[in-house]
């Protein structure tokens, strides 16, 4: 009969259960512990101080200690981290046994017991293991780090490999133990650790399955909210030192922000991914989009997670997160500079990433279909947050980059001066006890980040994307010069051009696979919506900002006063990029991808809250209606850009010239539905029809100066989008003519009468209508005489072409003189091909509105101008030198149509030369389409004021016609009548028509002499100083005190608001009526004419 066991004592049970968890043993002579680690140190002390040869709590600690010694970790070769994390798992193991079903078979107060000694051992441990990533110094320095150990233990599958998989319970047990005992220190190393691998290759890239696991790993720790909070504490977060391109590698989030799908960020994206893509079809080509997008959308989803974490995690962490986020941008702001040092800023890729967190973060407000929330949004948040530090309720970091950036930013509407005083006295307000109750909350603090985020992220990136796509093109266009114009290589080139193409096809292939991978990312619709929705909510708080009541969107908007004189202070003060990236973005989604505009992921909203239906017109139409809020004469006209491009017509479809038969074939462009779309809103919005045609007529005036040293060929440009926005408003109906008439026929004022005035903003108007018309007669005069003037050039060089190529070679001279040939022929047609279509839409915009409302161009200050370019241009077109105008494929290479020019040129003469009843039937209105008219019902206030006055005009037209020397003949008019019958260019009313204005002016001829009678006769003092001309109104100039006749100085101050005479500034409203002397040589001028008449009648 065997003798049982004695029962063990709760230190024996202990020692057994400690023993097995260390892997130790202090009695070496134990029969079952010959293969565990013996601590003969802590046997000998323990027997020097006659304890027993047991491992208890009450020995625990010191047992742990020595087995933490170098010579213990070596001698058993497993580092301190690992051993602890054994250690702990071993414990746990213990306690799960003693908690489950074997435990049951114990006494309850026995199993209590031992499991609370478990539980204080794992605690030590824990202890032990916090303390090894604290401070790491004061372990051996054998095996894994802890760091290693952790994240290994973080990335392992719990679902495959459970006991390498790092368990929650003891996540759950450090962050107890250390929550406020420097849980950020502990963190810290394994979140760099993390950080690390994200920046080894093979995790690095998005075609690897590496980076996955990593931001999985990051998400689990950041989902305990004690490490949320601990996060932004860590000295790692968010390092002073770490500033520009280094914010990616040297601060804690930044490896897994730097994670990308752009070329930038990861070469292998074109060189493996994208290989082949450039041979691929297009559906193949979406397929690698596709998926490719699947992925950074599973990133951008899981950064935003951990960003939200991060958010949501205190108000402490959640200043942290901003912070950081706004010195990342301030510190990389070059990312929106024209050239970029990409080895100084971070890449595509970070800036994107960033952005895509923190338009998610925004989204519980930007969303919203009523923007309920919108007046929680401080157009003072510069000042009020990023320019104060943290100590005053402000962002601004310790080296003071957050608030230099935003300090330095280019505003809406104010200069350097204004902008200094404007922060000093609001930074003083805001440090009293009453601004400092009124500190924004975090729906400004957030849009203002996300706003600035885009701004250095994906506004910048398309930015570079349109800069790639230009390289593209000129590189192509260069490659396809040199094929079809070899001899514009030196010879020793030209031997080796078959070497040289093949290379350059290579490079051109390269950069098209470049191009694709960038496709991926910045036509991605996710992306593009997300923005739209975002850009939504930023214009209607810009409408907010000027709308006259500042209720706007939770009321309706009401249109500011066009006369105030001082504009809101915060609006001048809010940054200019605000206003212009919602303006670019637009311009690209456009152009690009137009889907974004109208789908419905983005066109949120409701009521008059629509993105594309409602809020986007109503943004454009208002600043263009009231230019005073921004001062960026080029930020105005992307708003133009945006309007041509949303209301485009092909201009190789055009079938409206003014009082011409035919036009340009239908082509078979298809126009993107949202095209048409908006077009059908511009039509139905009140605030498009009352504002919008007398917006783009004032901005073709305000245009003229732009303070760039390419202003005069922007100007043009600018003018062309007005002039082909304003051609398609007038070609959909009667709705935009008439208000083009209404503005055009405002209480006009005779420009001879210097003693009517009027008032306010018809006054205004007035001035607006004068400028435009000599604006668009300077525009017409010069594009005319450059669009022809190179077609005569190119003419000249291809004639000479010709008749070198049937002669032979002569050797290197030769070879010289056809390469200088190739050359201007090459620059000739690059500026024919847009001066062409600039002249051809100026041309038609004077024939339509010469006719709908001709007063303007037969004003005296502009009459002559225009009469000698009409005449002019009438005689190069069918004159004898019109053959050399005639260039191959004209229409096809350079959009030059002579008979539509011809005809439309001819139009304004009978517009302007013939009574109202001769151009159209009274009350009515010609619209745009082969010179049809539709009636224009509810007009009123018509154009003439009297009879009386319109016959003055029409005379007044003639008379410039007849007596501009230089070009007119009665026989120009027969020669252009014969062409333009034989070419059937017009019907025959409109032949009848300019035959009948041809009478008038050899009518008007005989009688030509009497003014050059009158200022033969009068005294020099009657005549004006600059013409010559007798003066019939005359005016003195207060800068220099001349006196002038109002005609001739107001045609000069159209052009140039200075006196002529000294170059002060000058404008009509200061010019001083002198009718005293008007009436003095209107005496004169009447007794002269009937001593004139007097003598012709005695003579005959």
């Amino acid at each position: 009969m065997t003798t049982p066991k004695p029962e063990k004592t709760f230190e024996q049970w202990q020692d057994d259960a400690f023993s097995n968890v260390l892997s130790l043993t202090l009695d070496n002579t134990h029969p079952n512990r010959s293969n565990r680690l013996y601590l003969k140190s802590v046997a000998d002390e323990l027997k020097e101080e006659a304890i027993p040869l047991l491992v208890t709590r009450e020995t625990f600690d010191r047992v742990l200690v020595a087995r933490l010694e170098e010579g213990q970790v070596v001698a058993s070769g497993i580092g301190v981290f690992d051993y602890l994390l054994s250690s702990w798992r071993m414990a746990n193991t213990v306690v799960t046994n003693l908690t489950g079903a074997k435990g049951k078979l114990l006494d309850p107060a026995v199993r209590d017991a031992r499991v609370h000694v478990l539980k204080e051992a794992q605690a030590l441990i824990v202890s032990y293991m916090g303390i090894s990533l604290q401070y790491p110094d004061m372990f051996p320095q054998f095996g894994r780090p802890g760091q290693r150990v952790v994240v290994d233990a973080l990335l392992c599958d719990p679902n495959t490999a459970p006991h390498n998989a790092m368990p929650p319970e003891l996540l759950r047990q450090i962050i107890s133990r250390f929550a406020s005992d420097g849980l950020p220190e502990v963190v810290a190393p394994i979140i760099t650790e993390l950080g690390l691998r994200s920046i080894v290759r093979a995790n690095h890239s998005l075609l690897q399955p590496g980076f996955r696991s990593l931001l999985e790993a990051l998400d689990t720790l950041v989902s305990y909210p004690e490490i949320a909070q601990a996060v932004p504490q860590m000295p790692t977060f968010d390092p002073e030192e770490c500033h520009g391109r280094r914010m990616q590698t040297g601060t804690a989030l930044g490896p897994f922000l730097a994670f990308s799908a752009f070329p930038s960020g990861d070469p292998a994206i074109t060189s493996e991914y994208y290989l082949d893509a450039p041979d691929r079809s297009q559906p193949d080509r979406e397929a690698l989009h596709s998926s490719l997008r699947t992925t950074v959308q599973f990133l951008q989803s899981a950064l935003f997670q951990i960003m939200d974490k991060l958010i949501r995690a205190g108000a402490p962490a959640r200043t942290a997160t901003l912070q950081y986020t706004l010195r990342a941008l301030a510190t990389n702001a070059l990312r929106s500079a024209m050239q970029v040092d990409v080895e100084k800023v971070v890449d595509d890729g970070f800036a994107d990433n960033l952005a895509s967190a923190w338009l998610r973060l925004s989204e519980p407000f930007t969303r919203d279909a009523t923007l309920k929330r919108i007046d929680r949004v401080d157009p003072d948040w510069v000042c009020l947050r990023a320019l104060r530090d943290a100590e005053s309720q402000g962002l601004d970091d310790p080296q003071n980059h957050i608030g230099t950036y935003w300090r330095e930013l280019t505003r809406v509407n104010a200069d350097k001066e204004s902008i200094d005083k404007y922060l000093e006295r609001r930074l003083a307000e805001a440090g009293s006890a009453e601004g400092a109750s009124s500190t924004p909350g975090f729906i400004a603090d957030c849009f203002f980040t996300t706003a600035s985020s885009l701004h250095l992220g994906p506004i910048a990136t398309i930015s570079q994307y349109k800069e790639m796509l230009k390289r593209i093109g000129r590189y192509k266009s260069e490659l396809q010069r040199i094929q079809h114009t070899p001899e514009m290589l030196a010879p020793a080139q030209r031997a080796s051009l078959p070497m040289l193409m093949q290379r350059w096809e290579e490079e051109l292939k390269r950069m098209k696979r470049e191009k694709i991978a960038m496709d991926a990312q910045v036509l991605d619709p996710r992306r593009l919506a997300n923005m739209m929705v975002f850009y939504r909510f930023v214009m209607c708080f810009f409408l907010r900002q000027v709308d006259a009541n500042k209720a706007f969107p939770q009321q309706h908007f009401t249109m500011p006063e066009e006369t105030s004189d001082k504009l809101p202070e915060n609006w001048c003060m809010l940054p200019e990029f605000l206003v212009e990236d919602p303006i670019e973005f637009i311009v690209f989604a456009t152009t690009y991808f137009p889907d974004t505009l109208t789908d419905s992921t983005s066109q949120v909203g409701m009521g008059d809250l629509r993105t594309f239906d409602d809020v986007l017109p109503l943004f454009l139409v208002t600043f263009l209606a009231r230019p005073a809020y921004i001062r960026n004469p080029y930020l105005k006209a992307k708003l133009v850009d945006v309007l041509h491009m949303l209301t485009y017509r092909d201009p190789r479809e055009d079938d409206d010239y003014v009082d011409t038969l035919g036009g340009n074939l239908p082509g078979n462009l298809r126009l993107h539905p949202a095209i048409y779309q908006f077009q059908n809103v511009l039509d139905h919005s009140e605030v498009a029809k009352t504002y919008l045609v007398p917006a783009l007529l004032r901005f073709y005036v305000d245009i003229e100066q732009t303070g760039a040293s390419s202003q005069f060929y922007d100007k043009l440009n600018i003018r062309y989008y007005i002039a082909r926005t304003l051609r398609s408003l007038w070609a959909r109906g009667p709705v935009h003519v008439q208000a083009t008439k209404r503005f055009f026929s405002q209480q006009y004022v005779d420009s001879q009468s210097s003693s009517a005035t009027t008032t306010g903003s018809q006054r205004k108007d007035q001035q607006v209508i004068e400028e435009f018309v000599a604006r668009l007669m300077t525009d017409t005069t010069y594009l005319l005489d450059e669009s022809l003037g190179k077609l005569a050039e190119i003419h000249e060089i291809e004639k000479k072409q010709s008749e070198r190529a049937a002669e032979e070679e002569t050797g290197g001279e030769a070879d010289e003189a056809v390469r200088d040939q190739a050359s201007r022929l090459q620059e000739a047609e690059r500026m024919a091909s847009s001066y062409v279509s600039l002249a051809h839409e100026t041309v038609h915009i004077l024939a339509f509105l010469s006719r709908l409302v001709p007063r303007p161009f037969q004003a005296g200050e502009v009459v002559d101008r225009l009469a000698a370019m009409l005449n002019y241009n009438l005689q190069l077109l069918t004159g004898p030198k019109c053959s050399n105008l005639r260039v191959r494929d004209m229409q096809a290479r350079f959009s030059f149509n002579p008979r539509v020019l011809l005809s439309e040129l001819t139009s304004v003469y009978t517009h302007l030369g013939l009574p109202a009843e001769h151009t159209r039937r009274d009350g009515d209105v010609v619209a745009a389409g082969n010179g049809n008219s539709a009636s224009m019902s509810g007009s009123s206030s018509p154009l003439l004021s009297s009879e009386e006055e319109s016959t003055r005009a029409i005379e007044r037209f003639v008379a410039a016609v007849v007596e501009d020397g230089r070009s007119y003949s009665p026989a120009l008019f027969q020669k252009t009548y014969e062409i333009l019958e034989r070419r059937s260019l017009k019907n025959a009313e409109s032949l009848q028509k300019l035959q009948l204005f041809a009478q008038k002016c050899q009518a008007a001829k005989v009688d030509s002499s009497v003014n050059e009678y009158l200022e033969g006769e009068a005294p020099e003092k009657y005549l004006d100083p600059i013409m010559a001309t007798l003066i019939l109104d005359p005016v003195r100039l207060p800068t220099s005190g001349e006196v002038m006749d109002l005609a001739v100085i107001k045609g000069q101050l159209l052009n140039d608001p200075r006196d002529p005479f000294n170059r002060a500034q000058l404008t009509v409203d200061m010019l001083v009526p002198l009718p005293e002397l008007k009436e003095e040589i209107r005496a004169w001028r009447e007794a002269r004419l009937r001593e004139y008449y007097a003598t012709k009648q005695s003579e005959q």
